[in-house]
């Protein structure tokens, strides 16, 4: 069946983010051109500059592909399990384990650098950590008392707090996987969100035979989520 017009222009974009993605995560933001993209998605330069206007659009664009995409699997992986280490346990997964996951942890590192140097791109970044701090507040805040714990912070504090450790932990387990074991994560998650017990005991998350605990706060805004990926 021959495609549409409209679904050869999703396609192409989709190619080009992707090899963007991959690129960009590789050899770094500056070392990569619109040339480079274009020949690794088979497509043509033109191609670049018609769906995304220049480089630095690509990389905007880049941002904004994730915004849907990593909200809805971290969600759906918190809630197959009762369990609130087992949550956590779902958290440190979606930020330590598989190919994309590594992709974006690389590729977010690259945005911050590029940050340092670029103030279009700061900008956008601080926006979108402004929303993702608010929205994991809320979230944080209604999970907190589903299980009655006493968090180490204030909820925005605290989710300044909880993305610091993640993203820490997955750098020097990149760097030195044998010195951040999963268990380690977790207990450190669960000593700052105040959870007491053992959290070897949570359930794999992987087992998707539980009954799913409600989520305590309703899914955000288009606009809130916008800055759930940063």
């Amino acid at each position: 069946m021959s495609q549409t017009q409209e679904e050869r222009k999703a396609e192409t974009r989709a190619r080009l983010l992707n090899a963007a993605a991959d690129l960009f995560a590789e050899q770094g933001i500056d070392a990569v051109s619109v040339d480079a993209v274009a020949e690794a998605a088979g497509r043509t330069s033109g191609a670049v500059y018609a769906h995304f206007g220049s480089k630095q659009g690509l990389l905007l664009a880049l941002l904004d592909s994730w915004k849907d995409s990593v909200l809805t699997v971290l969600l759906a992986e918190v809630a197959v399990t009762q369990s609130p280490h087992g949550q956590l346990a779902a958290v440190w997964d979606n930020v330590a384990r598989g190919d994309e996951s590594e992709r974006r942890s690389i590729l977010e590192q690259e945005l911050w650098l590029r940050s340092a140097r670029d103030g279009e791109v700061a900008d956008v970044i601080r926006s979108r950590n402004r929303e993702a701090r608010r929205f994991s507040a809320r979230l944080l805040d209604g999970w907190a008392a589903a299980f009655g714990v006493e968090p180490a912070a204030e909820s925005e504090e605290l989710a300044v707090l909880v993305k610091g450790l993640l993203i820490g932990l997955a750098m020097q387990r990149r760097l030195e996987p044998g010195t951040v074991s999963d268990d380690l994560a977790v207990r450190g998650l669960s000593a700052l969100l105040g959870l007491a017990g053992d959290p070897s005991s949570a359930p794999k998350t992987s087992n998707r035979s539980a009954t799913p605990r409600p989520m305590t706060i309703s899914r955000p805004s288009k606009r809130a989520s916008e800055g759930a990926t940063t």
